[in-house]
């Protein structure tokens, strides 16, 4: 992890340091030629093979070793397993975890509006609920039931009428907090599929698998690419890329230990993760790394941390108020602010997937219990989108009723403006009621 001093934030003719902070936001992953050509190919040959090739893919990629696609599916008798498997402390947190998810996002739900507005038109919007989602949950490195709970829980608040899961099943064993999570989210269908051909089953439909409206849960660069290249035909949450990681931390303020072990909890995620630490003091960016290399030693993923390491970086800045300018520039999925200022830098926060505020507010909190979704936009991203809500699963219906009294009140200027754009059959649609006038 390097250290990096940055002189000048606010002097707007040195933009050095935008290229000093550009240098660690290069997306090493994005677009691989050989990810993009596997993906698509197997997204082709779901389309074309359906169920067959979902078997054959399970038994490749997994070493499911299954004979039928009936196999795919998880069977009651396997969620009563996984609940006899799971220690009743975690049960409890993870019931825990779901009402708090579910508090959060009723609060979120919008209202519906109708009314008449001035020249006597009846204008508003319904909110409808999407009918079928798929959740994909990441079963790889790391298999996660708090993204279950984040991705599903939401949609039940929304009101979606059916929920699957797909996650894969590495010889034919999926975690039993997954299948748990599942069942307190009452998801029917949970199928063993993972990687593109679970997304590209979910997007086109096999036999055993019915098509959803949308997708939604993180998971690995060829999940990526396959939400990418199947969105249109179905619709996704977003395009999700390495996790990352800000921290404002002003050295009189914030704990070098506590710091370093928030940087730790995103850097174990994977190599490509990164962790971006923004401080005032450079001894204080010294005890920071300090503490990393040290408690780093105590952990099991210290091999994956110490590849996303080199990807992350210390900026030392003169007056930490100036933060919120370079934070900004990073737009990060998570940010943590640990100073006295955080009012000030938080008001001058404009690019953000979730923040969290002081020192007892780490970025772990919101993985698994503090409410908001922690499915969040990356590598930059949150300078055009949200993470996942409610809004997510709701779309939004315009409702217009025009009176034959309004009609005349307006209709004449959108004949005009139809004639401007050369579009007449618009324009008549329109003349031809003024008969009636």
């Amino acid at each position: 992890m390097k250290i990096l001093n940055i002189d000048s934030v606010q002097n707007s003719t040195n933009n050095s340091w935008r290229q000093d902070v550009g240098y660690f936001l290069q997306q090493s992953t994005k677009n691989n030629d050989k990810i993009i050509k596997v993906t698509q190919d197997i997204i082709d040959d779901i389309k074309e093979n359906g169920d067959s090739s979902l078997i054959n893919y399970c038994n490749k990629f997994d070493e499911t070793g299954f004979d039928n696609i009936s196999q795919i599916l998880v069977t009651d008798d396997e969620i009563k397993d996984a609940k006899s498997q799971i220690d009743e402390n975690l049960q409890q947190a993870l019931h825990h975890s779901y009402k708090r998810i579910e508090s959060y996002h009723k609060k979120q739900l919008p209202q519906n509006i109708l009314y008449d507005d001035d020249a006597g038109l009846t204008l508003g919007n319904k909110w409808q609920s999407l009918k079928k989602v798929g959740v994909y949950a990441p079963g790889g490195s790391a298999s996660y039931p708090s993204s279950v709970l984040m991705s599903a829980v939401p949609a039940i608040v929304a009101g979606v009428d059916e929920i699957s899961l797909f996650t894969p099943a590495k010889n034919n064993i999926i975690n039993p907090a997954i299948l748990y999570a599942a069942s307190l989210c009452n998801i029917k269908k949970i199928y063993k599929v993972g990687g593109a051909q679970a997304i590209a089953a979910m997007a086109y439909g096999t036999n055993i698998i019915d098509k959803v409206d949308k997708i939604v849960g993180p998971g690995n660069s060829y999940v990526a690419m396959a939400k990418k290249l199947v969105f249109g035909d179905v619709g996704i949450d977003m395009i999700a890329g390495p996790t990352d990681l800000t921290i404002i931390a002003e050295s009189k303020h914030a704990k070098a230990a506590w710091v370093a072990a928030d940087a730790l909890s995103q850097l174990e995620h994977g190599e490509d993760s990164k962790v971006f630490i923004i401080t005032d003091d450079y001894q204080f960016s010294c005890q920071i790394i300090d503490e990393i290399e040290h408690l780093s030693k105590q952990l099991d993923r210290k091999k994956i941390i110490q590849s996303s390491l080199k990807k992350s970086a210390i900026f030392v800045i003169n007056n930490i108020k100036d933060a919120a300018l370079i934070s900004n520039f990073i737009a990060p999925e998570h940010l943590e602010i640990i100073s006295q200022y955080e009012d000030i830098i938080l008001k001058n926060i404009t690019n953000a997937g979730a923040i969290f505020l002081g020192n007892y507010s780490p970025e772990a909190i919101g993985d698994y219990i503090a409410g908001p979704s922690h499915t969040l936009p990356t590598e930059g991203t949150a300078r055009f989108s949200s993470g996942l809500s409610v809004f997510d699963f709701l779309k939004r219906i315009s409702i217009i009723k025009c009176p034959k009294e309004s009609f005349n009140k307006i209709s004449n200027f959108a004949a005009l403006i139809a004639k401007n754009e050369g579009l007449d059959a618009h324009k008549l649609s329109l003349t031809i009621r003024n008969d009636e006038i």
